[in-house]
C-alpha cells in the first residue's frame, strides 16, 4: 500500500514541497507519495479528518491554515505551542493526529550551517513582520545566539504579542518591538542580521529599510524563496550586505518533517538538489 502525505493550503499549486519529498522517498526506496491539496478554509476540518486514514503518514500545513489547524488536532508538541502554529501533522499508528512545527528549527539549522565559524553570537537582529514566519525567525535567531532581536510590524500589537510570548522562552535574548515604519528611518545603531518575514517579495514589493540599519558585514535574509531575487535582497546587496533568500529554510524544515513521518534520517542533499531544480524550473517558466 502506497503511503500518502498531503500539503494542506490555499493556494498550494506553486509549492516546491512535492518535488523535494517525492525525490527523497525515491532516494530511500520508500513506497510513498507527497501531493498538494488545495483546501479552502471552510473545508479544513474535513481535510484534517481524512488524514486519519490507514495509508496516511501525515501532512504539511501552509497558509492560511497554520493557526486554525491547532484546534483540530489530538495533540500538540511543545514546539508548535511555542511558535503558535502547526506546519507538520504526524499520524500515529492509532490514528491520532499530532501537530508540530519545523519552521523555527529548520531556519535555525540553516542559519547555523550558513553563518560559518563566526555564528550569530551576541549580534543584534531585526525581524520585519508579525506573522508565523516572524515568530519562527525570532525563535531561530535567539536559539542561534543573537544578543537582541527587534520585531517591527505594520500592526505593532502583533509585534508586541510575539515579544510577550517568546521572551520567556528566550531569557538570554533582549526582545523589543515597534512599528514597521521605524525601519524606514535612520537606525539608532546598525544590526548584524535582518530577516524579512513579510510576504511582500512575492508581489515584487519590499518593506521599508533604511541603509543605516545594515552594519559592516551585515546579513540580509528574505524568507521568500521564489522569486529568488526580491527588491529587499537587491537593496541589501546594493549597500554591500550579504543577501540570501529562504530556500535554505524551506529545505531544512522539510527534512525535519520527513524524519517525523518516516522515522528515518532525511537525505538532505536530495532535498537541496530537488529544491534547486524546482525553483529554477519555476523561474524559467515565469
Amino acid at each position: 500500500m502506497t503511503s500518502q502525505v498531503r500539503l494542506l493550503g490555499h493556494p498550494v499549486h506553486h509549492s516546491l514541497s512535492p518535488a523535494m519529498h517525492n525525490a527523497a522517498f525515491r532516494a530511500i526506496g520508500m513506497d510513498a507519495v507527497y501531493a498538494t491539496q488545495d483546501v479552502p478554509p471552510a473545508t479544513l476540518g474535513t481535510a484534517v479528518e481524512a488524514l486519519r486514514a490507514d495509508d496516511c503518514l501525515g501532512a504539511n500545513v501552509t497558509v492560511p491554515h497554520k493557526q486554525a489547524v491547532l484546534a483540530l488536532l489530538d495533540d500538540l508538541t511543545d514546539e508548535s505551542l511555542t511558535v503558535g502554529a502547526v506546519n507538520t501533522i504526524i499520524r500515529g499508528s492509532d490514528g491520532r493526529l499530532t501537530g508540530s512545527n519545523t519552521d523555527a528549527r529548520g531556519l535555525e539549522h540553516w542559519l547555523r550551517s550558513a553563518a560559518g565559524a563566526r555564528g550569530l553570537d551576541g549580534q543584534a537582529a531585526l525581524v520585519l513582520g508579525g506573522g508565523g514566519a516572524a515568530r519562527a525567525a525570532v525563535m531561530a535567531l535567539g536559539r542561534c545566539g543573537a544578543g537582541s532581536v527587534l520585531v517591527l510590524n505594520r500592526t505593532p500589537a502583533r509585534a508586541l504579542a510575539i515579544v510577550a510570548d517568546l521572551q520567556p522562552r528566550l531569557p538570554g535574548v533582549a526582545l523589543d518591538w515597534g512599528k514597521l515604519d521605524a525601519a524606514g528611518r535612520p537606525a539608532a545603531r546598525p544590526v548584524g542580521i535582518v530577516v524579512n518575514a513579510t510576504s511582500l517579495g512575492l508581489s515584487g514589493e519590499a518593506p521599508p529599510l533604511h541603509a543605516s540599519w545594515l552594519g559592516p558585514d551585515a546579513w540580509a535574509i528574505d524568507l521568500v524563496y521564489n522569486p529568488p531575487e526580491t527588491p529587499f535582497l537587491a537593496a541589501a546587496r546594493a549597500v554591500g550586505a550579504r543577501a540570501d533568500h529562504g530556500l535554505g529554510m524551506l529545505v531544512h524544515q522539510a527534512a525535519l518533517a520527513f524524519a517525523l513521518w518516516t522515522g528515518r534520517e532525511a537525505p538532505l542533499a536530495v532535498f537541496e538538489d530537488a529544491a534547486q531544480r524546482a525553483v529554477k524550473t519555476e523561474v524559467g517558466a515565469a
